[in-house]
């Protein structure tokens, strides 16, 4: 692509996924303050999280076929409607209730964005993968680490969260014209795919893909419920206060940025598997100093460091499937990218429930839980193999 053509791609890719971080993350940043406006429980704030990702699950499943069959533009133009109106329906919500429903829209534009962009960068920059999707995933970070991060601390000064919300609202708008009057960066897309496509993927690389599918499942499951439950930690279980939540969130997702730029480079002369490996034990370690100590700072620190441990491994997953299916990728990476949200969907949302019972720091022994598991589906023989040269 020539040089202003290449300066309008990352500048969409930047701008999407920072606010498709917002999306998900700064609802974790403003839970401690909406349970004590609205008076909910843990268990029904914690519905928050699986109402986002029970919509984001749906469209996933869907996004990655839909931009095979019709192109990815329309689908992203389509996640940017849909995640403007969830921001601005929270923006106005004066009930728990209206907050709910706005994170049900959102999810609907989060599962229609993340896909087809993962699928346009494996497509722009093919044979190096790792490398792009771990830099592109750096604007996510940016955005998960400053969103949280300005929420405590505007919200500790007294600042209104739902000009936190409009102001999301409005650059979704903005997106909208911007894609839809963009023409060189869709140019070569390849479209038509049909359901007998989807037939023939699915028998020649069912295995590697539910394998992979259940990789990101633990993955997102164990990162979501740490973000969204880092917060009301540290406010709720540790007496701190929401700016020190706010430096817990921003300093785990500015650890999974740095983290990201780091493992960009590494993918780019090491095994894909063997850096999966590596993330899963740093993340491990990080967990059980996090489960030993009560000083904030300690704890804020783990955090860091088990966001550093995350860091690689989204990306590094998802270039493993775009390196091996080349044929119908986009609906391939929507799948496991979809398979991934279900553990966004349901771990946080039960982890929030079983914590009334039994104290928010079950939250993250679940976790360790979740990551052992995670690390050894990548000792299987397909994050083994020859994925990456």
């Amino acid at each position: 692509m020539d040089r202003n053509t290449e300066i309008r791609f990352y500048f969409l890719v930047g701008i999407i996924f920072y606010f498709l971080a917002i999306s998900m993350i700064i609802t974790g940043a403003a839970l401690p303050k909406w349970m004590d406006i609205f008076q909910v429980t843990a268990g029904r704030a914690g519905r928050l999280f699986f109402l986002y990702y029970l919509t984001y699950v749906i469209t996933t499943f869907s996004s990655g076929f839909l931009c095979d069959h019709f192109g990815k533009k329309p689908i992203i133009i389509l996640s940017q409607l849909f995640l403007g109106i969830g921001f601005f329906c929270i923006s106005t919500a004066h009930s728990f209730l209206v907050i709910e429903l706005g994170m049900l829209i959102m999810g609907l534009g989060g599962g229609f964005c993340e896909a087809p962009m993962t699928g346009l960068i494996s497509q722009a920059f093919n044979g190096r993968e790792g490398f792009a999707l771990n830099m592109s995933q750096i604007f996510f970070g940016i955005g998960a680490a400053s969103g949280p991060f300005l929420t405590g601390y505007l919200l500790g000064i007294g600042f209104n969260w739902r000009y936190l919300y409009f102001l999301p609202s409005m650059v979704s708008i903005f997106l909208i014209f911007f894609i839809y009057f963009e023409k060189k960066l869709f140019q070569q897309e390849k479209k038509g795919i049909t359901s007998g496509n989807i037939l023939i993927l699915y028998q020649r690389w069912k295995t590697f893909l539910a394998v992979s599918c259940v990789a990101m499942l633990l993955y997102v499951g164990s990162e979501i419920a740490s973000s969204s439950w880092m917060s009301t930690y540290i406010v709720k279980g540790l007496k701190g206060n929401l700016y020190l939540g706010g430096i817990a969130m921003a300093g785990y997702w500015g650890m999974i940025t740095i983290g990201r730029i780091v493992f960009a480079y590494l993918s780019q002369r090491n095994h894909y598997g063997k850096l999966l490996r590596i993330l899963s034990i740093i993340s491990l370690v990080f967990l059980f100093f996090l489960l030993m100590t009560d000083s904030i700072p300690l704890v804020i620190l783990s955090f860091m460091g088990i966001g550093f441990g995350f860091s690689g491994i989204w990306p590094l997953v998802v270039a493993v499937v775009a390196k091996n299916i080349e044929e119908m990728q986009a609906t391939a990476i929507g799948v496991v990218v979809a398979l991934g949200g279900t553990g966004a969907l349901f771990f946080p949302w039960l982890f929030g429930i079983f914590s009334d019972y039994m104290g928010l720091r079950f939250i993250f022994i679940m976790v360790v839980v979740l990551v052992v598991a995670m690390f050894f589906v990548f000792q299987s023989h397909f994050f083994k193999e020859s994925m990456k040269t």
